[in-house]
């Protein structure tokens, strides 16, 4: 694992938080909750599912409050999000615009329902120039499931 590296991660109902402390707690990494505004998203999945669809059919990703750290100082940034519809959510989608230039790499993470879909390569796809390694997914209530064993030798990987 690289020296210098940084955890963002967005997370609607906190399980890709839960990931992300676990991620930092085994990397000592920074780490940064990425924010959007308040009542951006329902507290329901499914009308978030639909405001969700609405946002990448018509590409009006929601404005990020978070204000994010100098990236150059870091080798590797892992970038977390939830898996919405098989793919990133429209805060990760914004997200990947705002750090378009960075000039390290970046690694996606997720943590979905029952299905990882087609996240990494969705998140491959809007990652513009970005140079963008293998991702760690992990599932609540399916397969595959969190093990420190799988985290560790994808840290290793990168």
């Amino acid at each position: 694992m690289a020296q210098n590296v940084l955890i963002l991660y967005y997370s609607q109902f906190n399980n890709t938080a839960k990931l992300a402390t676990k991620i930092q707690q085994a990397t000592g990494a920074d780490i940064l909750r990425i924010k959007v505004a308040e009542n951006t998203f329902p507290d329901d999945m499914t009308a978030t599912d639909d405001l969700y669809k609405k946002q990448r059919s018509s590409n009006q990703l929601p404005t990020l409050t978070t204000k994010l750290p100098p990236l150059s100082g870091y080798d590797v940034i892992l970038i977390g999000g939830p898996v919405w519809d098989g793919q990133i959510s429209s805060p990760i989608m914004a997200l990947l615009n705002q750090i378009q230039g960075y000039q390290g790499q970046i690694a996606p993470f997720s943590s979905g329902w029952s299905d990882t879909g087609n996240y990494q390569q969705d998140f491959i796809a809007h990652a513009g120039k970005l140079r963008v390694a293998a991702g760690y997914h992990v599932l609540t209530h399916a397969t595959p499931k969190f093990a420190l064993n799988t985290l560790s030798s994808w840290l290793r990987k990168l």
